[in-house]
């Protein structure tokens, strides 16, 4: 079944957790300077493994849909031309990486929705030096472009700091056919690191694209954040908030720039955030959930329970 149908049947989806910050904490394991982790599907596949396994059988034992990104949010031909990864198909990899875990649990593949995952060119975490409109299309295209070979259920932009190239984005994802969620990097006033709301931000992309995106959502924020930037009066009394419906939660309520900042990995009590995501669900009718930063296993457990 495609993946917008069961979106659209899904009183709840999960999302993985934690990723980035498990491998290393938990494994000492260390990143590329330009992709990151994208390389571990080639030097440490099972420790990648292992961490996406986790989260499809919490998704399994409680029989929730879940959305797999592959590890590409810093993965473009720019940052592939800078790594010793240079001349692999990364993207091409990661997909056939992760359909393969995918294909390990066969009562259940149908429920597993394997995304390809983009972020903006620069510093997620700052909105100085993004890509206007033109270039962002441009640029994003050629990656999207190859996750358009490999079928991919679903396209997911990632903590996108600023309009701009977030539309540019979304351009490039409307003309694949492939359907696609636009993800914001926000803070707790409301807006997203370039100053625009989340509103005018939805209303934008959806009047600049066709067709829209699937929906819009936001990671690597601490839900009692995004509750407040929802509850901001620069976004209420609204239908344009109907389309924002998901967080990938961070365990930390720093702002992005302090956590950019951080050396320390902050985690806050994780039953607490779980109340906050359930006020998310009730008031604003939330249906994507997950974790970011400081989340693990345990938390998308603790997390699944609750929804079910």
């Amino acid at each position: 079944m495609q993946f917008e149908t069961w979106f659209n049947s899904s009183r709840y989806i999960l999302t993985e957790g934690a990723i980035v910050e498990r491998l290393k904490s938990e494994f000492n394991v260390e990143l590329d300077k330009y992709i990151n982790h994208a390389g571990l599907i080639y030097e440490q596949p099972d420790k990648l493994a292992k961490l996406y396994r986790q989260y499809i059988e919490i998704a399994q034992q409680y029989d929730l849909p879940i959305m797999l990104m592959t590890p590409t949010r810093r993965v473009n031909f720019e940052t592939m031309k800078l790594s010793k990864f240079n001349g692999s198909d990364l993207i091409t990899d990661s997909c056939i990486y992760l359909n393969e875990i995918k294909s390990q649990y066969p009562d259940f593949s149908h429920k597993i929705f394997i995304g390809g995952l983009l972020g903006c060119k620069g510093d997620a975490y700052q909105s100085e030096g993004v890509l206007d409109v033109e270039s962002a299309y441009a640029f994003h295209k050629v990656q999207i472009d190859e996750y358009k070979k490999e079928n991919v259920d679903f396209l997911f932009a990632g903590i996108m700091p600023a309009i701009s190239e977030a539309i540019g984005m979304a351009q490039a994802m409307a003309e694949s056919g492939i359907p696609y969620i636009i993800s914001f990097m926000i803070r707790k006033d409301g807006c997203l690191l370039d100053g625009t709301s989340i509103v005018d931000a939805i209303k934008i992309i959806d009047t600049a694209v066709n067709p829209q995106p699937t929906c819009y959502m936001s990671n690597c924020i601490h839900p009692l954040n995004l509750k407040r930037a929802l509850e901001n009066k620069l976004n209420l009394n609204t239908t344009w908030l109907n389309r924002f419906i998901g967080i990938q939660a961070n365990s930390s309520s720093l702002s992005p720039e302090e956590l950019n900042n951080c050396g320390v990995l902050k985690q806050e009590n994780f039953e607490e955030m779980i109340d906050e995501i359930s006020y998310l669900i009730e008031h604003f009718n939330f249906k994507i959930l997950g974790g970011c930063c400081g989340t693990n296993d345990i938390f998308i457990e603790k997390l699944a329970k609750r929804l079910t």
